[in-house]
């Protein structure tokens, strides 16, 4: 079968991830070919999804868009899928679900799509995912990455028939080489003797930075040798950066070496106000960190309270910062709390498994006649 993923990026972000891992191993399986599609947004174009499929051997295409809605763009996708002879169209995120969508229509390709959240935080986001609810009840299947977003799909008049959850996962292999006993201040900008406390993600709103940011000042009066590393790149970045100037504070921007960063880190904090399944959590768990993690989405199946992190109340700062305070001041709970971590992970959120799972639902696709 020949499936085209789809997505419209703003970034290499949760999403992307998901999309590029997934590729990857389902192009091992003699019984798929993926390519990665990208429609580019020409007002703000971002090909990061390109650059990692392409290093990863993956047959990529781009899909120019010069608008909200730009029906060339519908046009050059209609003939990629029946040049290329596509039997599925995988989208991811609601723009790409509704070329996805006219796009295939009079063919017949059979459209799936992810969903990883609807955000759904003002007017215009929720105008996106009412919209994005409608022509979902027209796709073959709808994965949810979570129970909490399985609800939400089911509660929009999707037939519970075509809707399932697939539990992300990752490729473990980058993140599995940490060594403890090694020296982690690679960065020049953290001194020696520093714990580091640290977070991955797109610095927007839902994300919860400013809860994690608004601790800080307390967290280093009782552990002033901490630094804290706010790894990605957003929207709010700016206005972070500006009201969080402390020396020991790094705001790294996008990065590509993911893996070194979760290994300078000591603990890994995740702030969020809303997550479907969060693949920076799965990575730093990859990497033997404890985490202190929000009660949002997936997030408390994946993580085993006591034993692999602490959870807290989404935007608790007096919780958060008791849970910081905790691992900074204990070193060995920190190791047994990362060791358990990447246990699990292993065990149950392998990119391997998630791709099985998928090629599942493709063929249950190609059946519906």
């Amino acid at each position: 079968m020949k499936v085209l993923q789809l997505i419209s990026s703003s970034g290499y972000f949760g999403a992307e991830n998901v999309l590029v891992q997934l590729a990857a191993v389902l192009n091992r399986d003699d019984t798929c070919h993926v390519v990665t599609g990208v429609i580019k947004n020409l007002a703000t174009p971002h090909l990061e999804v390109v650059d990692q499929s392409k290093q990863k051997g993956i047959e990529t295409a781009i899909f120019p868009c010069a608008g909200k809605f730009d029906y060339k763009t519908v046009v050059q996708l209609r003939k990629f899928i029946k040049k290329n002879k596509i039997d599925i169209v995988h989208s991811h995120g609601y723009k790409s679900n509704l070329y996805s969508f006219f796009a295939s229509l009079g063919t017949p390709v059979k459209l799936v799509a992810t969903c990883h959240n609807w955000l759904g935080d003002n007017p215009k986001m929720k105008l996106y995912a009412s919209l994005d609810r409608f022509f979902l009840r027209r796709f073959a299947s709808v994965v949810a990455v979570s129970r909490a977003v399985q609800k939400k799909i089911l509660q929009s008049n999707i037939s519970s028939k075509r809707v399932c959850i697939i539990k992300n996962g990752i490729d473990l292999s980058p993140f599995t080489d940490r060594d403890f006993s090694a020296d982690f201040n690679k960065d020049p900008d953290i001194p020696e003797n520093h714990l580091v406390v640290g977070t991955v993600g797109r610095l927007s709103s839902e994300k919860g930075h400013r809860h994690f940011l608004n601790i800080i000042e307390a967290v280093e009066e009782e552990y002033p040798q901490t630094t804290f590393l706010i790894v990605g790149d957003g929207s709010l970045r700016e206005e972070l950066q500006q009201s969080f100037n402390k020396k020991n504070i790094i705001f790294t921007g996008l990065r590509n070496d993911l893996p070194e960063l979760y290994n300078c880190m000591d603990i890994f904090v995740l702030p969020s106000l809303t997550e479907g399944l969060p693949m920076v959590l799965l990575e730093a768990m990859a990497s033997s960190l404890p985490v202190v993690v929000t009660r949002v989405g997936d997030v408390p199946k994946v993580v085993v309270e006591g034993e692999t992190g602490l959870i807290v109340d989404a935007g608790d700062e007096e919780t958060m910062k008791k849970c910081l305070l905790l691992l900074l001041g204990d070193a060995e709970k920190r190791k047994k709390m990362g060791q358990k971590g990447y246990q699990r992970v292993r065990e149950g959120y392998s990119s391997s498994q998630m791709a099985h799972e998928y090629l599942q639902v493709y063929r249950n696709c190609l059946e519906i006649k």
